[in-house]
């Protein structure tokens, strides 16, 4: 395999990931600088991610018309500019804007770079390329907490978000330098989104997707706040102990690829979905500090595992020629619900009952939801 151009695009996961994972452990300091309860800081993120939503149900046909390096590129600008602004914005209604924009140039990457990938290498390395490169979102998860906490001890937050977005900007170039454009125009009859949304494929794994983005990235985006609102652990300590967490699902998405290859993604869709949803029950039923390490360890390994089946799910049931759009369509559905309206959710549940409470509820519905994957299409 070529692995200087999966290095890059790993590299370009890692900081389109990042861009959208740095908030959740500076979230406690943006809800203390702008006087904010737990349900409105959560709020930032449903309109992060309703940005993300929209985009992807766009992309894949302007990437396919447009190209989709062009795409990829366009959305690390937006990104560094969406951070240039936040270095001046103080209101609430401000920073909803930015992170509306935010989530449209972060969900430029994932639709573009999918085709990109499937591309440049072959099918029967593709479980093992798209585990790869998905490892790069479970070491961000890992890393920025852990850099956000030493950071702080020398730059402000901003200027912080400032160098990660100057980052985006100098690897994108490179990208361009080394990365294939996939062949347009193959097919004569293009599909539409309409009719993306009429398979029950696209719904299935939507549907699917909800549970699995909100016992991941949902639960990453308030995790902080739980720790150190809910838990009282002190705040540096708190967010080296979420990041350290995290370290288990760098390996995990790299072994499910290899997995993938060899036992399909329709057995490692169900088994990720119980796994994710009973190791997110053990966590908001842990009671000491050691327990509780524990099982976000445990937690936070499982639930990147189902990104990569998901994808090489995905990418066996469609066509090049249609694989970007039904990309978006699926991610689209599970994106708005699970990373928009979960850390909603349970900021809100938090403000009225615990986050305890919220977090066991999700790990039930995860569970329950891994039945639905025998409704999939077959590989």
């Amino acid at each position: 395999m070529k692995l200087l151009p999966l290095f890059v695009f790993w590299g370009l996961w890692y900081l389109n990931f990042s861009t959208r994972a740095v908030f959740s452990p500076l979230l406690p300091l943006i809800e203390d600088t702008l006087s904010l309860s737990h349900g409105e800081a959560g709020g930032l993120f449903t309109s992060l991610a309703i940005g993300y939503s929209l985009i992807l149900l766009i992309s894949g046909r302007f990437a396919e018309i447009w190209g989709y390096k062009r795409t990829v590129v366009s959305g690390f600008i937006g990104i560094g500019l969406v951070f240039l602004g936040l270095q001046w914005v103080e209101s609430y209604l401000a920073f909803h804007v930015l992170f509306f924009f935010l989530g449209i140039a972060t969900g430029t990457y994932i639709t573009s770079i999918l085709p990109i990938i499937t591309e440049t290498y072959e099918s029967r390395h593709w479980g093992k390329v798209i585990g790869i490169h998905d490892s790069a979102a479970s070491l961000s998860i890992f890393s920025i907490p852990i850099l956000v906490a030493l950071g702080l001890h020398f730059l402000s937050w901003r200027t912080l978000l400032l160098l990660l977005g100057a980052a985006s900007l100098l690897l994108s170039v490179y990208f361009w330098k080394v990365s294939v454009e996939p062949r347009r125009g193959m097919s004569q009859q293009r599909s539409r989104i309409s009719d993306l949304f009429k398979r029950r494929t696209i719904w299935i794994l939507g549907f699917l997707w909800i549970f699995a983005s909100a016992s991941s990235l949902g639960i990453y985006s308030i995790l902080p706040l739980y720790l150190i609102k809910e838990r009282g652990i002190d705040f540096d300590f708190a967010n080296t102990l979420f990041g350290i967490s995290r370290v288990g699902g760098v390996f995990v998405s790299i072994f499910i690829g290899f997995l993938i290859d060899r036992y399909g993604y329709r057995f490692m869709l169900m088994f990720c979905l119980v796994t994710t949803g009973l190791s997110t029950i053990g966590l908001a039923l842990s009671s000491t500090l050691p327990l509780i390490l524990v099982t976000l360890i445990l937690q936070a390994t499982l639930s990147v595992g189902f990104f990569p089946a998901g994808l090489a799910a995905l990418s066996n049931l469609t066509p090049l020629s249609e694989r970007s759009m039904a990309i978006g369509a699926a991610l689209s559905i599970g994106m708005i619900i699970g990373i928009g309206g979960g850390p909603l959710i349970l900021g809100f549940i938090a403000d009225h009952l615990s986050f305890k409470i919220g977090i066991i509820w999700l790990g039930i519905l995860t569970t329950s939801s891994s039945l639905a994957v025998r409704l999939s299409g077959k590989e």
